[in-house]
């Protein structure tokens, strides 16, 4: 059993390490698209900083996972609560920006930058909402992972 989550935990560790370098790259790929090709360039500028800032994330979280001390379903979620959460964050910016349209969970970007489609799009706000809820279901699941960790020690 022990030797099963090691190499889950050495799996998702190699896994979240590629991907997190993979967002890094699609963060910069996506930061080449001219503010001509799309409705409002804010949304491109926002998905390429999330992109890049979550991917650089992930990398940083690729290095908790062996210090981390959770099931095998919790890794699951942890790992898929990750993916989901970083990903809808940089996906939410490139929608905004293809549409036109951002989401009233981003006033300040609204007030400077005002989308030309407004400020009400369903699909944005979901997408952010999905992120907040995974994100934070993955940023609990690493801290009481690490706390249980440590308290395996003493």
């Amino acid at each position: 059993m022990d030797r099963d989550i090691e190499t889950l935990k050495a799996n998702l560790k190699r896994y979240t390490m590629l991907l997190g370098v993979l967002q890094i790259t699609v963060g910069c790929i996506v930061g080449f698209i001219p503010p001509t090709a799309v409705q409002w360039f804010r949304g491109i500028v926002m998905a390429h900083i999330e992109f890049t800032a979550n991917g650089v994330l992930m990398v940083v979280f690729s290095f908790l996972v062996m210090e981390m001390r959770l099931n095998a379903t919790a890794f699951k979620v942890w790992f898929a609560s990750l993916q989901i959460g970083t990903w809808m964050n940089g996906g939410a910016g490139v929608l905004a920006a293809f549409i036109g349209a951002s989401s009233k969970l981003m006033p300040t970007l609204n007030e400077k930058f005002p989308p030309p489609n407004g400020t009400d799009s369903a699909l944005v706000s979901a997408s952010l909402q999905v992120c907040g809820v995974t994100i934070m279901i993955a940023l609990l699941l690493t801290l009481y992972g690490l706390f249980r960790a440590k308290s395996a020690e003493q």
